[in-house]
Formats: C-alpha cells, structure tokens, sequence
C-alpha cells in the first residue's frame, strides 16, 4: 500500500511504483494462499491484518488501473474478495474486541439499531446528502412494485442493509469508516451478486445508490478515490432502454457528480 500511496502521489513515477506495490501483493498473496489451511486460534490475527490490508488494495482498482477495464466486473471483484475473506475468518469475529483490533470495530458499529437515537442522525454534520434517507425509501418502495418475483425481498433486504450501512456514516459524522460500507457486499444474496454479473438492470440501479456513500469516502480515503464515477460512466449506456430505471438513476447521479464537485 506505501507504493501504492507513492504511484498516487508521485504520476511521473506511478509505473515503477505501481509496478513495487504488485510485486509485493503477489508475493503476499501466494503465501497466503498456501498458509491458508493453517488458520486457527493461534493465527488467526496475522491471518486478518493481512486480509485488511489486501482489501484496501482491491479497493484501489481504479486507482490502479483508472479506465482500462469495466467498473461492473471490477466492483464485483471487490464484492467476492470482502465476501470470500469475511467467510474464512467468520468464525473468529466474535474474538476481534478482546485483541488489538478491537478499535476497528468500535470505529464501526458505533450506534446499535435498537438505539433511540437510531433514525434521528444529526445530518448537519454529516458529508452525505440530507435527503438520502428519503431517497433509499422510495428506492425500496419502487423495488417493491417493480419487482414481483422471489428477487422482490433480496432486493429489498438489499435496500434495507444499504441502509444501515448509510446510517452508520451519519452517526459518524466526519469520522466516516471504510468498514461502514464494506460489510454490505457481504451481506446481499448470491442472487443479487448473478445480477450484478449479469449487469442485470434493477442490479445496476441499486450499485447507482451504492455508489452514494461510495463516493463520500472517496474524498477522505484517496485508495478509493474513481469508483462512483466509472459505476456511471456506464449505466446509461446499461439503462438506455429502461426509461423508468434511467428515472430512478437521476438522484443518485445528481449526488455523485455534485460531491465529485466538492474534490
């Protein structure tokens, strides 16, 4: 990730750095593919500072790799790595608040949803659009008459987990986390997962309103910094024979480009 940082900071000299950073996720990733199957109580840990540090750099892609490939497989390549990886240290989750990660959690999961407080985040104080909260229920809303088959509910347990995801960040206020946003791949249905791979298009207006909260990070964290606004550089051309969806799409691209503004 340092030369990762380095390429980012330094253009003239970003293929020789770009070029250390692979070099080293390579070398990084191998062993820990072959160290895999030794994962257990006395491992665990390293197993998980590795994992994070290897997320923040497959979140760089468009950092990396700017407009080479198409950001639908890109974001889905992200989703299945955050999913594949919370998957194999699952089981040791529970244990993160009795070690020395515990502070990332904390960062996190700073309000419980059954808190009073919950639905009531002072938005004055947050960088995400004051309406947002608005606009994911008629998100869900329209999911809800659109959709009739069994992708009815997974869409709107989708809806409902962006959600959460966004109500974390506005409890936070200026004190946003990556982690805030980074669980929510992990917890959409293989169904919705097909769809983004298909780039089924009720799957790319949800990635549209993905890209909100996407997109606040990215002024406070530079590794993400492209995402928002490749996901729609493409849904036009995605949506151009959906007008109903193309509708839907107007709010989130409005925010998008108007943050993007703000950079």
């Amino acid at each position: 990730m340092s030369a990762l940082h380095k390429a980012y900071l330094i253009p003239s000299e970003r293929e020789t750095y770009l070029d250390l950073a692979t070099a080293h996720q390579n070398a990084g990733l191998e062993i820990f593919r072959d160290e895999l199957h030794t994962l257990d109580e006395s491992n665990w840990q390293q197993f998980f500072c590795f994992a994070s540090i290897v997320v923040l750099y497959v979140s760089s892609i468009p950092v990396r790799i700017g407009n080479q490939t198409e950001p639908v497989p890109n974001i889905l390549e992200l989703f299945m790595f955050v999913r594949g990886i919370r998957a194999v240290l699952e089981p040791y989750q529970g244990k993160l608040m009795k070690t020395k990660f515990s502070a990332m959690v904390h960062g996190i999961w700073i309000i419980d949803p059954d808190d009073t407080n919950y639905r009531n985040p002072a938005m004055n104080q947050s960088p995400l659009p004051g309406d947002i909260f608005k606009a994911l229920e008629d998100l869900q809303s329209f999911f809800g008459e659109a959709l009739h088959d069994e992708s009815r509910e997974e869409y709107l347990t989708a809806v409902a987990e962006l959600e959460k995801a966004v109500y974390l960040m506005a409890h936070a206020g200026t004190n946003i986390e990556i982690g805030m946003i980074l669980f929510w791949p992990y917890v959409i249905s293989e169904n919705i997962m097909a769809d983004i791979q298909a780039q089924n298009p009720f799957a790319i207006v949800l990635l549209s309103y993905f890209a909100i909260p996407l997109c606040v990070l990215e002024q406070r964290f530079w590794f993400l910094k492209g995402w928002s606004r490749r996901l729609f550089d493409v849904t036009d051309g995605l949506l151009a024979e959906h007008s109903t969806l193309m509708e839907m799409i107007k709010w989130p691209r409005r925010q998008v480009f108007e943050i993007h503004g703000l950079i």
